[in-house]
């Protein structure tokens, strides 16, 4: 559910003709062509990753988790997100915060959930100070 969080979609019409099944002989050309590969990152992550360069106790962690990746505190280091205890965790930047528990709860994802809710939504998949308290401001 929380991996949805900021992908936008396309839906595309193909035309009856160009819409039709593949059979084993129509994809002989596509072997042939060069081949892309390219990653979808939802924007949440890149608000995060953006959050810890602003925050100190985040630059200090990243300093930290280079050298040694987990650490004994069970932090780890994962393609820049910072992880703890295999929830992706958020500095004490109040912005993105605030963002994130308001995504969860009125999002289509979050449909306008409960405190109670919203809150173990969000224990689930994120590791943040002070959230319990926030979560009432807003759900």
């Amino acid at each position: 559910m929380i991996r949805l969080m900021g992908l936008q979609f396309r839906i595309i019409y193909k035309k009856g003709k160009d819409n039709i099944a593949a059979d084993a002989l129509s994809r002989v050309g596509q072997m042939m062509a060069i081949q892309a590969v390219s990653s979808v990152q939802p924007a949440w992550i890149q608000e995060v990753l953006n959050s810890y360069t602003i925050g100190t106790q985040a630059q200090q962690l990243l300093q930290r988790l280079a050298i040694t990746s987990p650490n004994n505190q069970g932090y780890l280091l994962e393609k820049g997100l910072i992880w703890h205890q295999g929830k992706v965790w958020i500095c004490s930047n109040l912005a993105l915060q605030r963002k994130i528990i308001v995504t969860c709860h009125s999002s289509a994802l979050g449909g306008h959930s409960r405190i109670v809710a919203a809150y173990y939504r969000l224990k689930k998949t994120f590791c943040m100070e002070g959230y319990e308290a926030r979560c009432g401001e807003f759900c």
